[in-house]
């Protein structure tokens, strides 16, 4: 029993253990598909509470992405994407992979990066956010997906399917684009 008085139902040990990861019940037996992939809906909840925990702020004149990743089951890693796309065309981003050391941010616990291709906030059209979890055996099976007009006229957070089969599923109007974006 809780505090409250109500009962707090156990886990059946024969459907396997539940895990907490940062708040998120994970359990191994139920969660995960005959492919050894994360499900979709238990996949859907990683990566929103990893854009939960993805910021971009503005300090003493200069603009960060700040972002604490979240706890995720062993054989998981995290891939996040952000582009800066510009209203002359062109476009910067960063990621935890590439060849330029300047553009690279963490894949794993916390991290604060100057955004330093944001040379002019004003030529700053929109961002593209794209979040993933993959499996290091048998991929993703969907991102998460935000775009944010920097004059707000165009915002959307979707999860989109790796496959057509799957709807996808738009957050747009729950999601919180003010709490992620303070510049």
């Amino acid at each position: 029993m809780d505090m409250n008085g109500d009962v707090i139902p156990s886990p059946n040990p024969t459907v396997g253990s539940v895990k907490y990861y940062d708040g998120i019940a994970f359990n191994e037996a139920t969660d995960v598909d005959a492919y050894g992939r994360i499900k979709i809906e238990k996949s859907k909840e990683f990566l929103l509470k990893l854009a939960d925990q993805l910021r971009f702020v503005k300090e003493d004149g200069k603009y960060y992405i700040e972002c604490t990743y979240p706890e995720i089951p062993e054989g998981y890693k995290w891939s996040l994407g952000i582009t800066f796309f510009n209203k002359d065309s062109t476009s910067d981003g960063y990621s935890p992979v590439g060849r330029n050391p300047e553009w690279l941010i963490s894949a794993e616990g916390s991290f604060k990066k100057e955004a330093t291709v944001v040379t002019n906030i004003n030529n700053v059209d929109f961002l593209g956010i794209v979040i993933s979890l993959n499996h290091s055996e048998s991929g993703k099976l969907g991102t998460l997906r935000i775009l944010y007009s920097l004059d707000k006229s165009d915002m959307w957070a979707a999860f989109v399917p790796e496959s057509g089969t799957i709807p996808t599923e738009n957050y747009s109007a729950t999601f919180d684009f003010d709490r992620m974006f303070q510049w």
